[in-house]
């Protein structure tokens, strides 16, 4: 099926359409008066329709100022039913028909004309898009996790690097409100409010079927006893957008568990725990909940240089394939010492709920999610173990030594939920007590990401997560999988970003095959 002249094209965009192809570094597109700026968004599933759009478009809560800024000129994706239901939704935001379905990516990432795409695939197209998007001029949001493997993540960082691109990883919690509970969490710990930092937790994953930590050894099928089911809906998708679809992973038989039929409703997680496709629970909350620890250690250009195996029991799950679901464990070189980083489950007590990201200091311990913070002062250095962090997730912790706590609501979906009034005086209340507004160190404020990327179009400045710091933070997804898939310890270079001390295999580290030649080149 030829794609190139039958659908949209933009400019005179199809020449250059060829997988691979580069053009040289450019700069900002001129604008004629009252124009903005072209955006696309490549991948119609749910986190692009009830997030990225409402946002890019202007719609959604401190995004107001987009309308005047970007416009969405293009939807793509290679399901064509999605790809034209996604126009139709900017379309009736903007009360205009001047957004159009394409089907090829090739088709926007070659295209003059745009300056920049929103990119929110599954994980094993990330960073062959992103690079090819900064080789054709265009600036970047990807979606977290930013790539599928740790030589993936050095090239998007090399790409970024080589043709000056405006880049933005979608780590949301980087850029929460006016006031963060997570941007003020990681501002105690990094200007010593709870002392030296020792350990780290960070949690995600229950354990239960297909909501632990790793991914699964890959299976055509999420359930294989409704197999005829699941696949219903391969003739919308046709065997191009499939092929498509699959892209540089494993073929395999369509699922519209891994490519929904319709416009889907649901946040399809199968691919997500497939090994060709994901990282498991550790790419997607991971990203998360890790990029938050990676913020308050202060390790956003570097990381750790030990992987240490879990010792939790095997899953008895056979969709699990018999690995470990939390427990292994990561050492940081910190200013005054190591700093050891746990990954646990989320919720110890109840399998939900409880704190993402815990930081334990030599006195004190911040704990914080979405929608709570609780900071704990004077408590001299604790050694976590499960009692002492159930004690932590109940509230019954040091009672006596709680600075300010709000067990909050959680988020949930959405990202722009009211906070609750207890919270907003805890932040307060902490913001004061630990004189954040004049500490010395100053993270990044950002009420919206999206925003962010979109002002530091204009500026050129850098985003609130960048190439590198997307880059490391998929990186300490993929070190934790690689720990649970090969059920294994060893020692990681943070500046080589590959293993050290003869420790690990290298082939882990990348992909073994690019199917179709869809390889990464910088």
């Amino acid at each position: 099926m030829k794609l190139g002249r039958r659908n949209f094209l933009f400019g005179s965009a199809a020449a250059a359409t060829l997988a691979g192809c580069a053009t040289a570094k450019t700069g900002l597109r001129a604008l004629k008066p009252g124009e903005k700026r072209n955006i696309a968004m490549i991948g119609y599933g749910i986190q692009q329709r009830s997030a990225l759009i409402p946002q890019f478009a202007g719609t959604a809560k401190y995004c107001s100022k987009l309308r005047d800024m970007v416009k969405i000129v293009a939807v793509c994706d290679c399901d064509k039913t999605r790809a034209e239901a996604g126009a139709a939704q900017v379309n009736k935001i903007y009360g205009d028909n001047a957004c159009k379905a394409v089907l090829d990516f090739r088709t926007v990432i070659a295209d003059p004309q745009i300056d920049a795409v929103c990119i929110a695939t599954p994980d094993h197209w990330h960073a062959y898009m992103c690079v090819e998007a900064m080789k054709h001029g265009k600036d970047v949001y990807c979606e977290k996790p930013l790539t599928f493997s740790p030589e993936e993540a050095k090239k998007v960082m090399a790409a970024q690097k080589k043709y000056g691109r405006v880049f933005q990883t979608g780590s949301m919690q980087r850029s929460w409100s006016e006031v963060s509970e997570f941007r003020t969490a990681c501002m105690i710990v990094r200007n010593g409010g709870i002392g030296t930092i020792k350990y780290v937790d960070a949690n995600y994953g229950i354990g239960g079927k297909k909501l632990g930590g790793p991914s699964h050894p890959l299976r055509f099928f999420d359930d294989p006893n409704n197999a005829a089911a699941e696949s219903d809906g391969y003739e919308q998708l046709g065997a191009w957008g499939w092929d498509m679809w699959l892209g540089p992973a494993k073929w395999r038989p369509y699922s519209n568990q891994l490519a929904p039929k319709g416009v889907n409703k649901f946040y399809p997680m199968f691919w997500r725990f497939d090994d060709d496709i994901g990282t498991g629970y550790n790419g997607d909350w991971g990203a998360h909940h890790l990029d938050i620890a990676q913020w308050g250690m202060d390790m956003d250009g570097s990381g750790p240089y030990r992987i240490i195996r879990s010792d939790e029991p095997y899953s008895t799950d056979l969709y699990h394939g018999g690995r470990r679901q939390y427990g292994m464990k990561m050492l940081f070189k910190g200013k005054d010492g190591d700093i050891e980083l746990y990954h646990g489950p989320f919720g110890v007590i109840t399998g939900s709920g409880g704190w993402g990201t815990v930081f334990y200091g030599t006195d004190g311990i911040v704990a914080v999610n979405r929608g709570k913070i609780a900071v704990w002062k004077g408590t001299g250095l604790v050694k976590p173990d499960l009692e002492i962090r159930k004690q932590i997730e109940s509230g019954e912790f040091m009672k006596d030594k709680i600075v300010a706590a709000s067990i909050g609501k959680d988020y949930g979906t959405d990202a722009m939920v009211k906070k609750d009034d207890v919270l907003a005086k805890t932040l307060a209340t902490l913001i004061d007590r630990f004189g954040l507004e004049s500490a010395p160190v100053q993270l990044y404020k950002s009420v919206n990401q999206v925003v962010n990327f979109c002002e530091c179009i204009e500026t050129r400045a850098m985003t609130v997560s960048p190439a590198e710091v997307g880059a490391r933070g998929a990186i300490l997804c993929q070190l934790c999988n690689m720990s649970y898939v090969y059920d294994t310890g060893f020692d990681w270079d943070p500046v080589n970003l590959t293993f050290a001390n003869g420790t690990g295999d290298p082939a882990w580290l990348k992909r073994a095959n690019y199917r179709k030649g869809w390889d990464v080149v910088v």
